[in-house]
């Protein structure tokens, strides 16, 4: 009962066109005494609806289950083959198919590809693109190395060939194809090569774009296989390094067909990302590698989220061997990819906020209902959370503040700052102070 008064609640303190547009799947997956787990299609929609209407959903939790309840919203797990079945299908598709010219990572799927917000327009265009095939056409994918883009457009491929086993699927680099092409020519097969390419797959994937810059010949026989393939209907989707404006050395008329379609980039992770990535990394290894190790390492890593991955599996191994890993472990085998912190410590924060609202440090830890000091302690919280990418648990330490009461804290500045000037002007002068200070250390 209490199922439908949730959705029939939360159904009258939305608009009709907010329903019918973010909650047309969203449903009631289990109520669990005082707190509900609400589950959504998709991750997009889960991380849209978590911040547009967080506030209303607290508030029907709260008068159908009582003062104090929560909620949390799941995504619906993508109907997939399990692993195992996937690998015999694609080693079967190998065989039968020649198309298939590199075998797809079972291991890479939807489902286990860490949605954040540096990369998930890119997440939901291959997504929605795989349920629904020639949605988006062409797709092209930019993004620095190793962030991901990889394990995109293999999701992609394992989701549509498990609802699809004769789907004829291409999946390989410019280089492959290139050296493919020059052998063919070579041999005099260029027809073979054509009709490979141009009339035997449904879709074609070619990853590191960028390496066919100055290559002629080679773009001349893209270009025609591009149009060839496009006027059949057939999807392709092309990954590179950097934008199609970018790309130097390319053909003009090359480049237009890049951007026929939709591009797509994939961002720089922030910290909370790389957090979360690294967790996920432990978690999939059924590991145990401490959190204060693993936000140490999102904070303080240089380079991609491939590099990330590596450093991980190193403490993992580390622990593993030795039965303990800590920050200082940490500092000493990833020092090649780690960065010493020049960045604002949470004292600089303090520091930085006593300024600005005229207030102790003391008073910001204590307890004081204060006006103005509460809001600047709160401040505080939400720069340590979200700009710094502290841990919400560390966060109450320092506050002497439970976890839920720090959550409850950066959720009110977020609201806070979509309408409050004076708020925001009160955030920059506080990050002009840290930026002086970061300026200061490194000099």
């Amino acid at each position: 009962m209490n199922k439908e008064k949730l959705l029939s609640l939360l159904k009258e303190k939305v608009s009709r066109q907010q329903w019918e547009h973010w909650f047309i799947d969203f449903s009631v997956k289990r109520i669990e005494e005082n707190h509900v787990v609400f589950e959504v299609g998709n991750l997009f929609i889960k991380g849209y609806i978590e911040k547009k209407f967080d506030k209303i959903l607290r508030k029907v939790v709260g008068e159908v289950l009582g003062p104090g309840a929560t909620y949390e919203i799941v995504d619906a797990p993508i109907s997939l083959s399990d692993n195992s079945e996937i690998v015999s299908d694609n080693v079967a598709l190998v065989r039968k198919k020649p198309v298939l010219i590199t075998p797809l990572n079972p291991k890479y799927t939807f489902d286990n590809f860490v949605v954040d917000e540096f990369n998930q327009f890119a997440y939901n265009v291959l997504l929605e693109a795989a349920k629904k095939p020639g949605t988006y056409n062409p797709i092209f994918i930019h993004s620095e190395a190793g962030m991901g883009k990889t394990h995109l457009v293999q999701a992609y491929g394992n989701y549509l060939l498990s609802n699809n086993p004769d789907l004829r699927y291409a999946y390989l680099t410019s280089e492959s194809f290139m050296n493919e092409l020059v052998t063919k020519l070579k041999t005099g097969n260029m027809e073979e090569f054509r009709e490979r390419y141009r009339k035997k797959i449904d879709v074609l994937v070619i990853d590191d774009i960028q390496f066919l810059a100055g290559k002629k010949g080679v773009q001349i026989e893209l270009f025609h296989t591009f149009n060839t393939l496009y006027e059949s209907g057939k999807q392709i989707i092309v990954c590179s390094d950097r934008s199609p404006k970018e790309l130097k050395e390319f053909q003009d008329r090359v480049i237009s067909r890049f951007q026929m379609g939709i591009v797509v980039q994939i961002k720089t992770p922030s910290q909370e990302a790389m957090y979360k990535i690294s967790k996920k990394i432990v978690d999939e290894e059924k590991a145990d590698v401490p959190d204060e190790v693993l936000e140490y390492v999102a904070r303080h890593l240089k380079g991609s989220i491939r590099i990330l991955k590596g450093a991980v599996v190193k403490l993992i191994a580390y622990k593993s061997m030795y039965g303990e890993v800590t920050v200082s472990t940490a500092k000493s085998i990833l020092k090649d990819v780690l960065i010493e912190d020049t960045r604002s410590t949470d004292h600089d924060i303090l520091d930085a906020a006593s300024k600005i609202f005229g207030v102790s440090k003391e008073e910001l830890v204590s307890n004081s209902r204060d006006k103005k000091t509460a809001m600047a302690r709160q401040l505080c919280m939400y720069l340590m959370v979200r700009k710094f990418g502290m841990s919400t648990r560390k966060v109450g330490e320092i506050f002497s503040k439970s976890h839920p009461a720090v959550i409850s804290a950066v959720k009110n500045i977020e609201e806070k700052m979509q309408e409050d000037k004076r708020l925001i002007g009160h955030m920059k002068l506080i990050e002009i102070e840290l930026q002086k200070k970061a300026g200061n250390a490194s000099s």
